[in-house]
């Protein structure tokens, strides 16, 4: 004769494994599952905040990079003679031109993951940093066609015989450099607040 279940599953009390083989394949499939989205929605969670944290991270040191040549860089070298202020900014481009595509770069792909990992499309978030990530993009087209043959052309100059306009090529940089911080800053604060900002239910 078959034993009762009952019977069967009061024998295994506080066994957890073998109270599921008598309570039936259904619930043993429910509990399963629900530890499998527990343990997913804990590591989704924790790749979003730690994907948000990286791109505010690479986006605030490049857009706080790029404030200090503008504010404090710059303004100290050109002070100096001459011959020593174009070596100066022919050393500071160079170390900086071997830098600054990757982080422009990496800056623009954390940004653009942002909004389509971290937030529910058409929110307010997910607009905050879709349009963060377009301002970046922006300002990488913009530096390969405006401030970047600028610097290409100031590498090529020798220090003791500049051209005769050099001071004022060098005021044009400057000026392009302080549009493109101010757009730096701009995508920084909407990719800083779409992590802030809680979609609306």
């Amino acid at each position: 004769m078959t034993p009762h279940p009952t019977s069967a599953c009061r024998g295994l009390a506080g066994r957890w494994a073998s109270l599921l083989g008598c309570v039936g394949e259904p619930l043993k499939l429910k509990v399963r599952r629900l530890y499998v989205d527990t343990f997913y929605a804990i590591m989704t969670s924790t790749v979003i905040q730690a994907l948000e944290v990286a791109a505010s991270v690479v986006a605030g040191t490049m857009t706080g990079n790029e404030i200090a040549v503008a504010a404090f860089f710059h303004p100290r070298i050109s002070r100096l003679e001459d011959a020593v202020h174009v070596r100066a900014a022919q050393t500071l481009a160079s170390a900086l031109g071997a830098v600054m595509p990757l982080w422009y770069g990496l800056t623009f792909l954390l940004s653009l993951a942002v909004p389509f990992v971290a937030h529910p499309m058409w929110s307010t978030p997910w607009w905050l940093a879709l349009a963060s990530a377009a301002l970046f993009a922006m300002m990488i087209v913009y530096t390969v066609l405006l401030p970047a043959p600028l610097n290409k052309q100031i590498a090529r100059w020798q220090p003791s015989r500049p051209p005769a306009n050099w001071r004022e090529i060098r005021q044009r940089w400057d000026m392009l450099h302080a549009i493109r911080v101010g757009f730096l800053v701009v995508a920084l604060i909407l990719l800083v607040a779409s992590s802030v900002i809680q979609p609306v239910a």
